[in-house]
């Protein structure tokens, strides 16, 4: 009788254990579960901001003319960085909490690497905006003559006129409109006094009918060094600067390129 009421209280001591141990089981699983619930609900402002940032990095992309990224490059592939891989978790929340962290920690190593992309793009085009022509080469002149089709001054027929002319009084600065080297310092049967630059990326930039040059052939300039001066040269009505810019060998507007905002209605 008395190994009997032993083994009961054996039993019931066991079970009471089992009980206890189990009502601690489902603390700790209940804790762990709201801890998860806080860890997810952190995951999708973390995913929501790299969404985001995803949005701004493809605008920013487009503006420094670089190729927007695939949708499979984004994403990374497939599969798991994770050294618990080939481990068995047991729980599935926590399983779709590491899928989900492996996948952010891919799309931040590819948005690591686009904005780096980014930097060397900006750098480059910061390096090729300093030689594209872009400021008028001769302060407080007046635009009398602009790029097209007019009445030659001498024959009155109507001839193609390739560049700018901006009425000044003679020996008034010029100015390099961009960096550059300068290729031709001459006098030319037409075009008088001439300098000649060429600012690399396919422009080149002439100015013409000049009184004095003041760089040579060779010579490294900046944009906004003075090159030479206003004068009546060549074939010329009076003092004024002829100002081209060339493309490709293909003669352009020069006022396109002037982020200064010429004012037509002052020249015409």
């Amino acid at each position: 009788m008395m190994a009997i009421l032993v083994l009961i209280g054996v039993v019931g001591l066991s079970e009471w254990r089992i009980r206890v141990k189990t009502g601690h089981l489902i603390s700790e699983n209940r804790l762990l579960g709201h801890q998860l619930e806080r860890v997810n609900g952190k995951l999708v402002e973390v995913r929501n901001t790299l969404d985001s940032l995803a949005m701004e990095e493809e605008a920013i992309r487009v503006r420094v003319d670089l190729p927007p990224l695939s949708e499979d490059v984004r994403q990374a592939g497939i599969g798991s960085m994770l050294p618990l891989e080939e481990e068995v978790i047991g729980d599935e929340r926590v399983e779709k909490l590491l899928g989900a962290l492996d996948q952010i920690e891919r799309e931040l190593a590819v948005q690591q690497q686009s904005f780096h992309e980014i930097q060397t793009q900006v750098v480059a085009n910061e390096e090729q905006l300093k030689h594209i022509p872009s400021i008028i080469p001769v302060q407080g002149a007046r635009l009398s003559d602009g790029f097209g089709y007019r009445r030659d001054p001498f024959t009155r027929a109507r001839r193609m006129h390739y560049g700018a002319d901006f009425a000044a009084p003679r020996g008034t600065p010029v100015y390099a409109t961009a960096n550059g080297t300068v290729t031709q310092v001459k006098r030319v049967s037409g075009y008088g006094k001439l300098v000649e630059i060429d600012h690399g990326y396919g422009y080149v930039t002439i100015y013409a009918h000049l009184n004095n040059q003041f760089v040579r052939r060779g010579q490294k300039v900046q944009r906004g060094d003075q090159i030479g001066a206003v004068g009546n040269t060549g074939r010329s009505t009076g003092p004024h600067l002829h100002y081209e810019v060339q493309v490709d060998g293909e003669p352009v507007d020069p006022l396109d390129f002037f982020y200064e905002g010429y004012d037509l209605a002052k020249g015409r």
